[in-house]
Parts: structure tokens; C-alpha cells; sequence
């Protein structure tokens, strides 16, 4: 799923240390760069990190943003890998359309064609794995869903519809309660790390919010 580009890249630079803390990811799949090596930076003022608004770039984030065997989600920019903290999910669901040729598509505008479970947290928050990964539906959306109660043994529960074009996503699932808040409790409940830390990158010298950041992130890598 790598740009050739990045391949080249990361063969000519194979051991570049891995960057924590600098990229961000929200509830709704926008992006933030968190510039941590700023002067003055300062946690509770700019911990939030400003949005990536350019179209190239989120392109570029978007094309080579793949996880590690850990569940740890990063953006491989050029050499380096730069790890996100997720505010909710690795990805971020939009649906597109109505019943019945309704799509599911992330927030990297990739069209998922397999869901293979739905859960909900206490919060509200809607989660599918499909088979690009754990991702959460984008609360503006989950309105547009077909979601049903039905007797459960243990009282009413809900069951989600799909019904998208053929070849893609659907079916039903019952939505599993996860009795959780927060993205980390959330994440360990469906196989991914809200808040990567060193310790899940090979390569050392990786530190969390130190050093410079992410090469790319004003411009992507010339090939």
C-alpha cells in the first residue's frame, strides 16, 4: 500500500528512528500536527496540535498510514515512521448514501467491503472491524445507519443493517456493548494502541516527543 517513493526511502534509510507524539489523530479523522520541538510549547496550550488542511499532504498521510504487528497505527513518511495518537480509532468511517447502496469509506478514502463485527462504547460511539481494521463510525453519520433493538437474554440489544451495493460490505451484526470509555480501554477491547510508546519500533532511538519532526510533514518527499 506503500508509494514506491517511500519504498525507495525506506531501503536507502533503513535504520531512521521512529518519531512519538507529533501526529495526531481526532474523533472525526482530522489530522493534527503536534509540534512538540516549538519553542515554548506548552502541553495543555498547544497539546491539541494545529489541523493539516493541505490536500497533498493528507493525500500523502493517507496512502502510506498503515498499522505495526503491535496494533500501533503510523504514517511512514519517507524513512520514518511517524506514530498517531488516536483520539477514538485507527480509522474513521463516513457513510455515503442511503438503503440500499449505502458505502462505508475511512477517512483516507479507502471503500470498505468487509465488516466483521459492530460494538459500542458507554459514550454512545459506534465501532466496525472491517478489513482494513478497527474503525469507529463518524457520529455525524451513525444516524444514516439502520440500527434495530432486539430481545437479547439479557434484555434488548442492538442489531446493525447494512445493505450496500454487491461486492461490498453487509448483512447484520449484533452491536456488542464494550462497557468501556476512552480510546486506550477502547483499543485494548478491539486490538489497537490509542497512544503508541517506544518500546513497539525496532528501530532504536526512538523517543516520544523529542527530536525533529516528522520530515514530510509541510511537504511530502520528492521521489
Amino acid at each position: 500500500m506503500l508509494d514506491d517513493q517511500v519504498r525507495r526511502a525506506m531501503r536507502k534509510w533503513p535504520r531512521v528512528p521512529a518519531v512519538y507524539g507529533w501526529l495526531r489523530l481526532g474523533r472525526r479523522g482530522q489530522w493534527f500536527l503536534v509540534d512538540r520541538g516549538r519553542e515554548g510549547f506548552d502541553e495543555a496550550l498547544h497539546g491539541e496540535g494545529s489541523p493539516i488542511t493541505s490536500p497533498p499532504i493528507l493525500d500523502f498521510i493517507g496512502r502510506n498510514y498503515e498499522a505495526d504487528d503491535q496494533g500501533a497505527w503510523y504514517w511512514q513518511n519517507g524513512p520514518q515512521r511517524a506514530y498517531v495518537a488516536l483520539d477514538l480509532a485507527p480509522l474513521v468511517l463516513r457513510v455515503l448514501g442511503e438503503p440500499p447502496t449505502q458505502r462505508l469509506v475511512t477517512h483516507t478514502g479507502w471503500l470498505v467491503e468487509r465488516v466483521r463485527r459492530a460494538a459500542c462504547d458507554l459514550d454512545g460511539n459506534l465501532f466496525l472491524q472491517t478489513e482494513l481494521g478497527p474503525a469507529a463510525v463518524d457520529d455525524r453519520d451513525i444516524g444514516q445507519l439502520e440500527l434495530h433493538e432486539t430481545g437479547t437474554e439479557g434484555g434488548l440489544g442492538l442489531v446493525l443493517h447494512l445493505y450496500p451495493p454487491p461486492g461490498t460490505a453487509g448483512g447484520a451484526w449484533p452491536v456488542e456493548p464494550l462497557g468501556v470509555r476512552g480510546a486506550r480501554p477502547i483499543g485494548e477491547a478491539l486490538g489497537y494502541v490509542a497512544v503508541p510508546v517506544p518500546g513497539s519500533d525496532p528501530v532504536p532511538g526512538s523517543v516520544p516527543g523529542t527530536g525533529s519532526a516528522p520530515s514530510g510533514s509541510t511537504t511530502p518527499p520528492e521521489p
